[in-house]
C-alpha cells in the first residue's frame, strides 16, 4: 500500500488581510486548517476563503476554512478526522476530477492509501456536511 503524507493548506498560506476574511471567536470544535486541531472555545479564529489547488483546473475554487490567527504546534489531523463524515476527492496529476466518494473517517486511511495506488496524483479531504477543505492527501 502507498504510504502518504497529509499536507495542511497546499496552494500557501492564507490570505488574513483579505476583504472577505472574517474574524470569530471558536466555540469549540472548529478545524484549523493551519495546524490541523481543533479550535477551543474562545480561540481567536479566521474564516476565509481558499482555494487547495496549486494546479489550474476546471474544479479549482475557493472555499470557507477556519484558521486560529496564532497557531500553536501542528497537528495530525486524526482528531478532526475520527467522528467525521468527509468527502474524499481523487485527481489526477492535470488537476483533473477522477473520483468522489463519502466516507466515515475511521475509513481515511485505507481508501486513502488504495486511491494513490491506482491513478490518482493527490486527493482533496473535505467535511462532508459544510463541504469545507480539510487537507491535501500527496504519496510519499
Amino acid at each position: 500500500m502507498t504510504q502518504f503524507v497529509i499536507q495542511p493548506l497546499p496552494a500557501g498560506e492564507v490570505d488574513a488581510g483579505a476583504p472577505t476574511a472574517v474574524r470569530r471567536t471558536a466555540e469549540g470544535g472548529e478545524p484549523c486548517r493551519r495546524c490541523l486541531r481543533r479550535a477551543s472555545a474562545g480561540e481567536p479564529l479566521l474564516l476565509l476563503g481558499y482555494d487547495p489547488f496549486v494546479v489550474r483546473s476546471p474544479y479549482a475554487g475557493s472555499g470557507p476554512v477556519f484558521v486560529h490567527e496564532r497557531c500553536g504546534d501542528d497537528g495530525t489531523g486524526v482528531e478532526q478526522v475520527r467522528g467525521s463524515v468527509l468527502s474524499v476527492r481523487a485527481y489526477d496529476q492535470d488537476a483533473m476530477l477522477l473520483d468522489a466518494e463519502v466516507m466515515p473517517g475511521e475509513a481515511l486511511s485505507d481508501r486513502a492509501a488504495e486511491l494513490l495506488d491506482g491513478s490518482a496524483a493527490f486527493l482533496h479531504v473535505h467535511f462532508a456536511g459544510p463541504g469545507c477543505f480539510a487537507f491535501r492527501v500527496d504519496p510519499v
